[in-house]
């Protein structure tokens, strides 16, 4: 095996951000509000394999850094049994891609490439969220909520898992779910107190969109880009606890 390289770490990572927001009331129903965030991190953590003399040696050090920028602009609606909201933001996520929890642990054996910068793996640049509040008939509490956004990023690979072009070039289709959550209250009698509870259903995807959450990535196979792992529709129960 070969030796153990000490890695020198010469400050811990810091990150800083800062954000501004303006917000105006339309009218008695009816609110907007645009803001912009910046965020950046300084001296992060990445490994990569050493260079000199084919050592297979793989090197941490904190020579990384990585950026976010996000513009959003968020409407809000009210009125009577209804709460109305919408969302859109512009966002970029920049920076080094070896971030070594993407590797140790998610891998029984990791491939390690050189490190390189590029769209970071949670970068969607266009995103839209609507989302509500519905008072409903017999006390159910009706929340819909609509998601849609650009497709994450991913790489090119051969064979022997090496990338090839720009990593994070390519793109998973855009997401799309509709998620919809009905509850209604109830009132457990347990001696002389009463438990104040919700119980209802949420389902996930409602319209049975095509969101895969995994895609053959390497290029000599005949299904490279294909996407798998559909996140299909998906129902669950709901039981709240009011303290």
């Amino acid at each position: 095996m070969p030796p153990k390289a000490r890695i020198p770490v010469s400050s811990n990572p810091r990150s800083t951000a800062w954000n501004v927001e303006l917000e105006r009331q339309v009218t008695n129903s009816f609110t907007v509000r645009a803001g912009y965030e910046s965020r950046n991190t300084a001296r992060d953590f990445v490994v990569a394999p050493l260079t000199q003399n084919n050592s297979g040696i793989i090197a941490l050090s904190n020579g990384g850094s990585n950026s976010y920028r996000e513009f959003h602009v968020t409407g809000s609606y009210h009125t009577g049994r209804f709460l109305l909201n919408g969302s859109y933001v512009r966002s970029r996520a920049y920076g080094n891609l070896n971030d070594p929890f993407l590797f140790f642990g998610n891998y029984p054996q990791a491939v390690i490439q050189p490190d390189a910068q590029g769209r970071l793996s949670f970068d969607a640049p266009n995103r839209f969220i609507a989302w509500g509040d519905i008072s409903g008939p017999w006390k159910l509490s009706i929340t819909p909520v609509w998601d849609i956004h650009t497709g994450f990023p991913y790489s090119a690979q051969d064979e022997y898992r090496e990338y090839i072009g720009q990593r994070n070039s390519n793109r998973y289709p855009r997401f799309s779910s509709t998620d919809v959550q009905v509850t209604r209250p109830f009132t457990v009698h347990a001696g002389e107190r009463q438990l104040k509870m919700r119980a209802g259903v949420a389902v996930f995807n409602v319209f049975n969109h095509d969101n895969p959450r995994d895609v053959q990535t390497i290029v000599n196979s005949s299904h490279y880009g294909d996407f798998y792992n559909d996140a299909w529709r998906t129902l669950r129960g709901k039981l709240i606890f009011q303290w």
